[in-house]
């Protein structure tokens, strides 16, 4: 019997697993940018947290300052509060045990909320507004905007739902104010920036600080960093290619890498906020020093008073 010898086939290239490596990576962008829109949402302002009731004069020369105590600082402040009540519906029913939240200023960065129904009430005037489980209480049905409550002994029209599972109010209210929400509080030291605003406009110095804005940026840097690993192992694939080029294209590329690489890391180091630059990159204990204020900084925040806007499913 005559055997046949056939050349061997070479094995054809897996490239499945790549292929699949780069859909999970575009479905993790996909989620990621998600997830950042919502940290967007809930923690565009630097958020203080006072240990007592803040004054109702300074609030109010704060939000409307005089024109020779005009603030050149460039950050803005909105005031609320948290405490437990009853809320009435027009129609007798009443909720007891209520997270009503006051108010003074802007609503819609003391408490971000998502509204399905409706929207924030305005500066002035007596609009409220009312969570779904809420509404739910009081009329049976989360299509009340334009119904009345009562709160405190005032009437509130509700000019807004919003998705909570929870019973809260978000109305206007000039009394039991121990927290801020700032907006222009620098990127570099916001820690100092708003202490000395605070001391400035005559307020106490905060329990503790919500850093929203550095959260934000981290929340960016995460976002990126699918783009980033895929960047280099694109890199990586093409240095492993270049190893087998002749001798002075594999140096030209080298080169042109090193060059690219040294023109962009001046504009890296510039993207870093203040907070993340030592003095001297030699000094090893700056980052001792900066997570120790890290801690501190969730250590004041968890001693401060439970708050709904800290905690709940906004």
């Amino acid at each position: 019997m005559t055997i046949l010898n056939y050349p061997a086939l070479l094995p054809a290239p897996r490239r499945w697993p790549w292929v699949v490596s780069l859909v999970l990576l575009a479905l993790l962008q996909v989620l990621l940018w998600g997830w950042r829109q919502e940290q967007y949402r809930l923690y565009a302002t630097t958020g203080l947290r006072f240990s007592e009731v803040l004054s109702e004069e300074t609030v109010q020369e704060i939000l409307e300052p005089e024109e020779d105590q005009t603030d050149t600082s460039g950050i803005s402040a909105s005031f609320w509060g948290q405490q437990l009540g009853s809320v009435q519906g027009a129609g007798g029913r009443k909720a007891e045990n209520v997270v009503c939240i006051g108010y003074r200023g802007d609503a819609r960065d003391c408490l971000p909320v998502r509204y399905q129904a409706g929207g924030a009430p305005g500066l002035l005037g007596k609009e409220c507004a009312l969570s779904a489980a809420l509404a739910e209480a009081l009329f049976g049905s989360t299509d009340v905007v334009g119904l009345s409550v009562t709160w405190q002994e005032q009437i509130y029209t509700v000019c807004g739902v919003f998705a909570a599972t929870d019973c809260v109010l978000l109305a206007p209210c000039r009394d039991h104010l121990t927290a801020a929400e700032l907006r222009g509080v620098s990127a570099d030291a916001p820690k100092e920036d708003a202490e000395q605003w605070c001391l400035a406009v005559g307020l106490p110095t905060p329990q503790a600080i919500v850093y929203g804005p550095q959260r934000l940026w981290l929340a960016d840097c995460l976002c990126w960093a699918p783009l980033w690993i895929l960047g280099l192992g694109w890199l990586g694939c093409l240095f492993h290619l270049s190893l087998a080029w002749p001798g002075l294209l594999r140096w030209l590329f080298w080169f042109a890498l090193a060059l690219v690489f040294a023109l962009l890391l001046p504009l890296l180091l510039q993207a870093l906020p203040g907070w993340l630059v030592p003095a001297r990159w030699s000094d090893i204990s700056f980052w001792e020093q900066l997570w120790q204020k890290v801690r501190e900084g969730r250590r004041a925040l968890a001693e401060t008073p439970q708050l709904w806007r800290d905690y709940g499913r906004l």
